[in-house]
């Protein structure tokens, strides 16, 4: 067992060795509540205060839990509702770090896995930098942005939000509700009340909160080839073949739960891959049928070969109604108000 699954799996038991690092937490707790009191009391200051709507869409875990289906999910919203909507993101283990804009022909290695999917998946301007600031200004550029989402960044307070929607895993909750590194917690636990809206995928979020929390579910499309973009499969094939399952995603179980509620065996094999992953081809099996995550094909597609019997499923958050209603309408309320400051 690596280390860093090792330590998660201690952060979501009853009682894991990480306890013992406990000692830690008198140095790691005041800076966390340090921080977000600055940000709190001189956020004018500390943070860039763009103008337009910008929406925080992040976790207080570390993991994932579901950031790039609610982007997803709120980018389609609000193109129907008439918005123009751009995507800013951080681009984990990218080349360069400075500010650029996300075509659709541009290589994971120069703008991260995660900004190239949403990318496709969205058609929206992604904007990616390691200072999320710079990735908002940017897009503050374009004449056809009128409303930013920020996939992650709860915790950069160096970018300023007007809404914020919080993830939260229903499987594992909160964990152990300790801080980093006894527990997954980049925040306390008291962080989700101060958020807009906590959402969890597939089921409510096993967590107490004052804030309004939902939950909806992720359907998955049809079973595309990598290589071969014109090749699919039903999902009735995920009974069919002995598939496979490769995933460097922040939580790999989750997305073979929702394979195997189609109709993957539970017999499947899996390999798992940390988070961000950086695939070779020396990775992947070329003599077996392999399915994973959209964001792993996007670093798999450089050197895929159309023989590849390699593929993979996209999936889609369904929004559910109360949410739709309760978001717009914080929406137009925070519009509303950047409009009359700015009069």
């Amino acid at each position: 067992m690596s280390l860093e699954r090792s330590i998660s799996r201690s952060w979501y038991a009853k009682v894991g060795w990480t306890w013992c690092l406990a000692p830690l937490l008198m140095v790691t707790a005041p800076i966390v509540k340090r921080k977000r009191r600055q940000f709190l009391a001189q956020r004018k200051q500390l943070s860039y205060q763009s103008r337009l709507p910008v929406v925080v869409v992040g976790n207080i875990t570390v993991g994932g839990t579901g950031k790039s289906p609610m982007v997803i999910a709120l980018a389609n919203l609000l193109k129907q509702q008439g918005y123009r909507p751009g995507i800013v993101t951080r681009g984990h283990k990218r080349d360069s770090n400075q500010a650029i804009l996300v075509a659709e022909h541009s290589a994971a290695s120069e703008v991260g896995d995660e900004p190239l999917m949403l990318q496709r998946r969205t058609g929206c301007p992604v904007a990616v930098s390691a200072k999320r600031a710079d990735a908002v200004q940017t897009l503050e550029t374009l004449p056809d942005v009128d409303i930013i989402i920020s996939d992650d960044g709860l915790q950069h307070y160096a970018m300023d939000r007007d809404l914020e929607v919080v993830m939260v895993d229903a499987e594992r909750g909160l964990g152990n509700h300790m801080l980093l590194p006894v527990g997954p917690l980049r925040e306390p636990a008291q962080r989700l009340d101060e958020a807009d809206f906590v959402f969890a995928i597939g089921k409510p979020a096993p967590v107490m909160t004052r804030t309004p929390s939902y939950h909806g579910a992720l359907h998955l499309a049809n079973i595309l080839h990598i290589a071969s973009a014109k090749q699919s499969l039903p999902l009735a094939a995920l009974a069919q073949r002995a598939w496979l399952v490769v995933a460097g995603i922040g939580n790999p179980k989750r997305f073979v739960s929702t394979l195997q509620d189609q109709g993957l065996p539970a017999t499947a094999d899996t390999r798992f891959f940390a988070d961000h992953h950086a695939y070779q081809r020396s990775d992947l099996d070329s003599s077996c049928s392999i399915l994973m995550t959209e964001k792993d094909a996007v670093k798999v597609e450089s050197f895929a070969k159309p023989t590849d019997d390699w593929w993979y499923v996209a999936a889609e958050l369904e929004l559910p109604e109360e949410f739709v209603r309760a978001f717009m309408a914080r929406l137009k309320d925070v519009i509303q108000q950047k409009t009359q400051k700015h009069e």
